[in-house]
């Protein structure tokens, strides 16, 4: 008896999912275009959409967002994705992480929001369910809408249910303890973010492991917790992404992180050595994370006696928070710089 052979697209499909665990985003990325069209020739539009998929997936991991989005908004657009609530919440929520990365906050909550709704229609979509719902908390909290947020927070931990694997339930704590941390609500922050590290596992997926320690480490600096967990977390995040390697756009997230602490810590040169190559490369950060890199490379620049320049970065960090739709961080930043003008009028040391 033979066994049933598995038609050439399915392998070549296969060999491309391979190759994308392996970070090889390259090779990924060309295998599954070429899947793509081997399922296009065999009629088979479900594999062709699921390889696209894939390569939008990698364009994603190499941090080419603007690539990655005409591909997503492509694919969302396509009309086997209207014929199902599946393919169109992950397209959806496709394209609101993309709309994030660029920046443009509002219209990521709208698309989110409609993926998530979609994928509530069908108990069987729970996985897909849960990364709508995630993608719309993570643009309602950086647009700082944080009540909003906090209540698709609730709704989100009702689906982590004991049915949820691991990793899927630690993604889903990494983000209720980002909310918790950003609506001052730390103890909750950590607690989360506790339950978060319990099930990632460094073992299973150090990319993982690496942007997880990174964005809990931002959180409690933002929340002004510069103690030895915070630190804990800078090291491992540290560690992992030299271990995986990551995209520029990691490295310069982690740097970002590590200069903030240092600014923390009062070690003002330290910081700056950080914020000025970070900040001349900062086109190729999601514009709010650009805005905060120059936000403090400004109070940086102040706390070194550096007033003229500091102004200079005050004014393009706010222009930088208009541009992501930010006006209340623009207003923060505004405000800074208003202090430090009626300052200057004033003698000199009072």
């Amino acid at each position: 008896m033979h066994s049933p052979q598995l038609a050439p697209h399915l392998v070549a499909g296969l060999n491309a999912r391979g190759k994308w665990k392996e970070r090889n985003f390259d090779e990924a990325f060309r295998l599954a275009g070429e899947a793509a069209q081997l399922a296009a020739d065999a009629g088979d539009d479900l594999a062709w959409w699921n390889m696209r998929y894939l390569q939008a997936e990698c364009l994603r991991d190499q941090g080419n967002i603007e690539k990655y989005l005409a591909l997503a908004s492509e694919l969302n657009d396509h009309g086997l994705t209207a014929s199902s609530p599946e393919l169109g919440a992950k397209a959806g929520t496709m394209v609101a992480i993309g709309l994030q990365g660029l920046g443009r906050l509002p219209e990521a909550a709208t698309v989110a929001a409609d993926a998530a709704k979609l994928a509530a229609r069908d108990a069987d979509l729970l996985y897909v369910q849960i990364l709508a719902q995630r993608a719309l908390i993570a643009a309602l909290a950086e647009s700082r809408l944080l009540d909003d947020a906090w209540r698709e927070c609730l709704v989100l931990e009702t689906l982590i249910t004991d049915d949820v694997d691991e990793d899927t339930a630690g993604k889903g704590y990494w983000v209720i303890g980002n909310v918790a941390f950003l609506a001052d609500r730390v103890a909750d922050g950590g607690r989360y973010h506790d339950l978060a590290a319990e099930r990632l596992s460094p073992s299973k997926d150090v990319d993982l492991w690496a942007r997880f320690n990174r964005a809990s480490a931002e959180m409690r600096l933002q929340a002004k917790l510069s103690d030895a967990a915070t630190l804990r977390c800078i090291e491992r995040a540290e560690l992992a992404t030299d271990i995986v390697g990551g995209s520029e756009r990691d490295h310069l997230e982690m740097s970002l992180v590590r200069a903030h602490w240092n600014f923390l810590s009062g070690d003002m040169q330290e910081a700056l050595t950080i914020l000025e190559p970070l900040c001349a490369r900062s086109s190729i950060l999601a514009t709010q994370t650009s805005a905060e890199a120059h936000f403090l490379f400004a109070r940086t620049l102040l706390e070194s006696d550096r007033r003229e320049d500091a102004l200079a970065v005050f004014e393009e960090s706010a222009k930088l928070f208009d541009q992501a739709a930010l006006p209340e961080r623009s207003a923060t930043v505004r405000e800074h710089l208003r202090q430090i003008v009626e300052q200057r009028g004033r003698p000199h040391g009072e």
